[in-house]
């Protein structure tokens, strides 16, 4: 990442996982980052810091193809929970598709 990005990355963290590294989609997590509960199931491959979707590390998935199962030989939601690997995904992604992952186009 560039510093003129970080503040971004940091935003973007907060607001998906509440900077919990451990987080997958739907869980709630205490002020420690403790999974305390799932609170929904329907984005559970959401994953780590930056919540990157299973769209990206699914090799079969129809959109995407498996982005990082495919470059970068992760096909599974385990080490996207490992915080380093997760921006640094995120940062794959970002070269890819800019913010627009994480941010709604107008």
């Amino acid at each position: 990442w560039l510093p003129k990005d970080l503040a971004m990355v940091k935003m973007i963290s907060a607001r998906e996982s509440g900077c919990c590294p451990n987080r997958k989609g739907g869980d709630a997590v205490d002020k420690f980052c403790n999974i305390t509960k799932v609170t929904e199931w329907n984005h559970r491959s959401d994953t780590g810091l930056m919540q990157l979707n299973g769209v990206h590390w699914l090799k079969s998935h129809k959109h995407y193809a498996g982005l990082f199962c495919k470059q970068y030989n992760i096909c599974e939601q385990e080490p996207l929970l490992d915080a380093f690997t997760n921006l640094k995904m995120a940062k794959a992604l970002f070269d890819v598709v800019g913010w627009s992952a994480w941010v709604k186009q107008s």
